[in-house]
């Protein structure tokens, strides 16, 4: 929590994909918000960004969004990008979020980000289908793969030969699948597998 209050996001894109991600992450109470899009609003826009208004036809996307995002949450400055996105602009920004953006720039934008250790965030739609990239550094290490409890069980006996099985009570399920990782608690009579490294 404490990461992301004092995060500053630039966002790329404000068509539908990008006013959505603008206003969730205003919501969440970051540091500041800052967008970045400079092509001009058209008709089509109204139909898919919730904060365009037929009078915003012809006005930078940023530009006439950037008010009525403020309104969502009065702590969070949001700001407009009316400069080049070179990579000492870029490099400013401990988070960014490209989104409906052309491979090409995205790889641009992503090296400087990663040589800087700051956080990038690449997405779009297509329709039904979406893809999201995400890279928050070498540093950045995933340990909650699924968002689920991890599994636990019970042990009914080791083997002692070097490639050691495990068996499990026989009425329950453990749950595991191949090349999950397991680590041994409150085992008796062979403790030095007790808060060992994860091993598969």
């Amino acid at each position: 929590m404490q990461k992301m209050s004092s995060s500053n996001v630039l966002i790329i894109g404000l068509k539908g994909l990008g006013v959505e991600v603008a206003k969730n992450v205003i919501l969440a109470g970051v540091k500041s918000v800052t967008l970045y899009d400079p092509e001009p609003t058209a008709l089509p826009d109204l139909s898919n960004q919730f904060f365009l208004r037929e009078e915003d036809v012809g006005t930078p996307r940023a530009q006439a969004s950037a008010a009525r995002l403020a309104e969502l949450n009065q702590y969070v400055p949001v700001h407009v990008l009316t400069e080049e996105l070179t990579p000492e602009v870029i490099r400013r920004f401990k988070v960014i979020v490209a989104t409906e953006t052309p491979l090409a720039r995205m790889l641009e934008i992503n090296q400087v980000t990663h040589g800087a250790g700051n956080c990038f965030i690449a997405t779009d739609i297509r329709g039904l289908f979406g893809h999201v990239f995400c890279d928050f550094g070498p540093e950045f290490l995933v340990s909650d793969p699924n968002g689920e409890e991890p599994v636990s069980g019970m042990i009914a006996a080791i083997s002692r030969e070097a490639d050691g099985v495990v068996t499990c009570l026989d009425e329950t399920r453990h749950g595991l699948e191949d090349g999950d990782f397991v680590t041994f608690s409150e085992v008796q009579g062979m403790t030095d597998l007790n808060g060992g490294d994860p091993r598969p």
